[in-house]
């Protein structure tokens, strides 16, 4: 009995463990009918993330956050040419994916993404 109750406590840890993002990822999305095509490298410490993203030819500081399965990251960028941040609130799978929704501020507009971690090449 105690290894039943033992077992059930590991793996409702394991469930809320905060999802590993660290790596290189390239992500995909839409907003207001324009193309988001980025790759983002995050580096993942505890709870907080760092690292940049690469948005049309233009590499951004990103700062973010991982709590549980839910990833949240945010970077400057342009349309324009005007200063504008993008707030990704995204969703981990089982398969290691990410989506979710991108904000635009200060245009107040929104979309969606998806993201999958770039798979180091074999030796």
């Amino acid at each position: 009995m105690k290894s039943l109750i033992f077992a059930m406590l590991l793996s409702a840890g394991l469930l809320a463990m905060d999802s590993d993002v660290t790596g290189d990822w390239t992500i995909a999305g839409e907003v207001q009918g324009v193309g988001v095509d980025e790759v983002c490298t995050f580096v993942q410490t505890d709870a907080k993330l760092a690292g940049s993203c690469e948005l049309t030819g233009k590499k951004y500081d990103t700062t973010g956050s991982v709590d549980g399965k839910k990833v949240v990251f945010k970077h400057g960028g342009e349309y324009n040419g005007d200063p504008l941040t993008l707030t990704y609130t995204g969703v981990m799978a089982d398969d290691g994916s990410l989506s979710g929704s991108i904000y635009v501020d200060p245009m107040a507009v929104d979309g969606s993404f998806s993201a999958k971690k770039k798979v180091a090449a074999a030796k």
